[in-house]
């Protein structure tokens, strides 16, 4: 699992998802019939949308050169709805909120903000379907091959995003071409060795490869690049280097 920084901003993405599948399901009872009366329940559906919309682009917005992993805050959000029981559940509640996502990014092709949201969208419909795939699951390789799109994308336009260049990698590494994960973060960290969440994700990569020495390296560079733990980089590393040095 690539590491979570669980910050604030990163998390109020997983919201607009959230807020995204609520407004359809809204838009689904109304279509029923089954809420009373249906003026108010159509205002409500009405205003969620609406919602979802400006909370997506602050949400991009505040992201940009800040975010880290969502890796582990998409799969604690799968593993505790309790409404998500199988790869069905997870395609059906990730994956209408894609289709949402890119909607909104039609409509405004220009603004970065649907475009990061999209990627963002599907990169935790990847995490959560990991917990219910097999390893010759292709349909996971699928959606985070869209995120990388997407990612690739966006970044045209704001090469600098340290969280988006981060969150690519995590893509690319949990869509099983591990060496392609590394060289990635390897040279992101060449150009900038300030972002402890690029160490901290490069030290797990090399976890991953067996390249035991390398992590430990990159777990300590993440320690002395978050020395206030403000990305919680510090304690994730700590905990990795401790349990490396004991075997």
């Amino acid at each position: 699992m690539a590491f979570n920084a669980e910050q604030t901003k990163k998390a109020q993405a997983a919201i607009v998802i959230a807020v995204l599948v609520l407004a359809v399901i809204l838009l689904v009872v109304v279509l029923s019939g089954a809420l009373t009366p249906k003026a108010a329940s159509v205002s409500q559906a009405g205003s969620s949308a609406a919602t979802a919309t400006t909370s997506g682009s602050a949400a991009a917005n505040t992201t940009t050169n800040t975010g880290t992993s969502a890796a582990a805050t998409g799969a604690a959000n799968s593993s505790s709805d309790s409404s998500i029981n199988s790869m069905d559940d997870v395609n059906a509640m990730y994956g209408t909120a894609a289709k949402q996502l890119q909607a909104q990014h039609e409509a405004d092709p220009d603004n970065p903000s649907t475009l990061l949201n999209l990627a963002n969208g599907y990169f935790d419909w990847g995490v959560a379907a990991l917990n219910y795939a097999d390893s010759s699951d292709s349909h996971v390789q699928d959606i985070f091959s869209k995120a990388i799109a997407s990612y690739d994308e966006y970044l045209k336009g704001s090469p600098s995003s340290k969280s988006a260049t981060v969150d690519r990698a995590i893509c690319v590494f949990y869509s099983g071409d591990t060496s392609a994960a590394i060289s990635a973060l390897e040279t992101f960290t060449a150009k900038d060795a300030s972002f402890g969440p690029a160490w901290a994700n490069l030290g797990m990569f090399y976890e991953s490869a067996g390249r035991t020495d390398d992590a430990k390296a990159a777990y300590q560079k993440a320690i002395d690049a978050d020395p206030d733990d403000a990305y919680q980089v510090k304690t994730y590393a700590q905990q990795r280097l401790t349990a490396l040095n004991k075997n």
